[in-house]
């Protein structure tokens, strides 16, 4: 690179130091003929910028069009090697070769990149299972020991079951009811809301629901929207309490 410059420097230093004798000559032929200082100065000017224009123009073309005759030819060349020297079966033999061997990488790092995207969306999606089943177990296992001392053992396994629909989003048809003793409105009121906060799967219009269909018989009497608006009434007053954070229990 630096040659290259020193080249350009060489020649254009060439041409300026020739425009500048061809100005000097000028200059001094005026003078020789009886012109002024000032006209011969100025004489000398305009001879070497002429020198120097015409220099740059026949520079500017005569580079344009050597550089098309030299692309055109090297161009024909091009094209006749090839052909003279490989066989057309051979050189499309070896063109599939090529392309084969640039395709088969990005194929690969496609694969590979797909592979990572299932691998990870299928990790995701076993966190948010194993996550949604850990807090079942809690749930249900929290219904267990609230209601132990007053359900029977078929009851708490049927509670555990209808805690299982609510969780799942399933059709409520398939919830049976739970009998309780010694347990107060407000109890249940405050179960249902912290299965409500457990989950948080709907509105608690259908936490209201799932109490009604549950305890059927304790709460035969109490509409489903007086359910809804009761459910956190006096938090720790009753038997069961009102949990803001399962983690706790």
């Amino acid at each position: 690179m630096k040659t290259k410059y020193l080249e350009y420097i060489v020649i254009y230093l060439s041409v300026f130091l020739v425009c500048i004798f061809i100005g000097a000559i000028t200059r001094f032929v005026l003078l020789e003929i009886g012109a002024d200082d000032y006209t011969a100065g100025v004489f000398f000017w305009i001879s070497t910028g002429f020198g120097i224009l015409l220099f740059a123009i026949l520079s500017l073309f005569l580079n344009d069009l050597a550089e098309k005759l030299l692309n055109r030819f090297l161009k024909g060349k091009k094209n006749e090697l090839p052909r003279s020297r490989i066989p057309n079966e051979e050189h499309v033999k070896i063109e599939e070769e090529r392309q084969d061997a640039l395709t088969k990488p990005c194929l690969s790092e496609n694969k590979n990149a797909v592979i990572d995207i299932e691998w990870i969306r299928e990790e995701r999606q076993n966190a948010a299972k194993y996550q949604k089943q850990a807090r079942i177990d809690l749930a249900i296992r929290y219904a267990q020991q609230e209601f132990a001392l007053y359900a029977s053992d078929d009851d708490l396994k049927q509670l555990g079951k209808n805690i299982i629909i609510y969780a799942e989003d399933i059709n409520f048809e398939k919830i049976k009811p739970v009998k309780v003793k010694d347990l107060s409105n407000l109890d249940l009121y405050h179960f249902g809301w912290n299965i409500w906060n457990c989950f948080k799967v709907s509105r608690q219009d259908r936490a209201a629901h799932f109490l009604k269909l549950t305890f059927a018989g304790a709460l035969k009497d109490v509409e489903e929207n007086s359910i809804k608006t009761h459910l956190k009434d006096d938090e720790q007053k009753g038997l069961i309490k009102i949990m803001e954070d399962f983690t706790d229990f």
